[in-house]
């Protein structure tokens, strides 16, 4: 039975049942133990593999919380003296991501998000003052448009992260709240899909959203994304105007949306994240508005299953590297034992040097090259 720790939130653990689900992990050869991460896990472990989301405490670690910071540090320091137990995600992954405009940013780095593609993400520009001029100049640097949506800068760890505004014109810029993200809106249909990633599978859920606006002569809207996203959400934001009811749906592409998490995975280097995709109603483009560690998986099924596989397949691969490395390190113990017993001895007064013994090695494989594949660059696009 290999052994996996776990943390997460009261709200998380509620949202997932995750509790109620330790019988089917224990189906899968897995016991799950729930860590207190406020103390060191040395005595709670030995662990194949720890699984968590504490973006809340990186949050508040970041702002200087001495007991967050504690927390987060006790999970590293076990990683650092075990290396072989697996971190899903590690920290600096999540880090690029909590960050809004560096999550943007990041986006702009996939291959797959070049001029020539039909994904791409809104222009973006962070907003660090109220003053209106200065804000003024800067999104028209960056070619934000009107309308354009404000985001909270850290986008993990709390519900303000989630508290957004539209913003139709220039008398609006008074409602600027920084530090934020300013984020061009494009019209969409009020469809959102989440692209909920869990290893080399993706996932494909429809979910409400903001419906079609042009920049316009009115005051600014203020909603909560979680509101607006939920499943058979019923708000006035959603609900298309009769002119827009008559534009033919967009069915997406699940080939494009499989790359796009390929592209994504390959550049965070992560496991489990859920991307937000909208279709704009003119261009028939993609575009990424938000990227979201260890999400809420509302509507995969059979998640708990497949999350098992992941977790089970990542420790496989962990203990045939092990094993590989194990093989290496004996056949270069034995190839150093044996050159010691035939090396040969200089006698009768011969000084003359005798050639070097050659031993055979792996083309393969290259001393120092067998890194944890957690921890490995991920080359290439994944397959669904």
């Amino acid at each position: 039975m290999r052994r996996v720790g776990y943390w997460l939130s009261e709200k998380k653990k509620k949202r997932l049942n995750f509790e109620d689900q330790i019988p089917t992990f224990r189906d899968a050869g897995i016991e799950l133990v729930k860590l207190n991460i406020d103390k060191s896990l040395e005595l709670q472990g030995p662990f194949d593999l720890i699984l968590h989301k504490c973006t809340l405490f990186m949050v508040d670690a970041e702002d200087g919380d001495e007991q967050s910071l504690d927390a987060i540090n006790n999970i590293k320091e076990y990683i650092s003296s075990h290396p072989d137990c697996i971190l899903v995600d590690s920290f600096e992954s999540i880090e690029k991501l909590i960050d809004r405009h560096e999550q943007y940013k990041l986006l702009l780095q996939c291959n797959l998000l070049k001029s020539e593609s039909v994904v791409y993400t809104p222009t973006f520009v962070e907003l660090s003052t109220k003053d209106r001029e200065t804000n003024k100049q800067r999104l028209h640097e960056a070619e934000v448009k009107y309308p354009f949506v404000c985001k909270p800068i850290v986008a993990h760890g709390s519900s303000a992260s989630h508290k957004m505004a539209i913003i139709f014109n220039e008398q609006g810029l008074d409602d600027i709240q920084p530090p934020c993200v300013a984020q061009t809106f494009h019209n969409h249909n009020a469809v959102l899909y989440k692209v909920f990633v869990i290893g080399e599978k993706h996932h494909i859920v429809e979910r409400p959203s903001i419906k079609n606006f042009a920049a316009m002569d009115r005051s600014t809207i203020y909603f909560d994304s979680n509101d607006v996203s939920k499943p058979n959400c019923a708000n006035f934001l959603t609900e298309l105007d009769k002119e827009d009811l008559l534009r033919t749906p967009i069915t997406p592409d699940d080939e494009i949306l499989g790359d796009l998490a390929n592209a994504v995975r390959r550049e965070l280097k992560m496991e489990l994240f859920g991307i937000d995709v909208i279709i704009d109603c003119d261009t028939k483009k993609y575009a990424v508005i938000d990227i979201n560690a260890f999400p809420g998986y509302e509507g995969v099924e059979n998640f708990m299953e497949i999350l098992c596989d992941l977790l089970n397949s990542l420790m496989d691969k962990n203990d045939k590297v092990k094993t590989e490395n194990e093989r290496l390190s004996r056949k270069r113990s034995e190839s150093s034992e044996a050159g010691d017993i035939k090396k040969p001895k200089l006698s009768n007064g011969n000084s003359g040097l005798q050639p070097a013994v050659c031993f055979e090695r792996n083309p393969d494989t290259h001393e120092g090259d067998m890194l944890l594949p957690w921890k490995q660059p991920i080359n290439g696009l994944l397959e669904h």
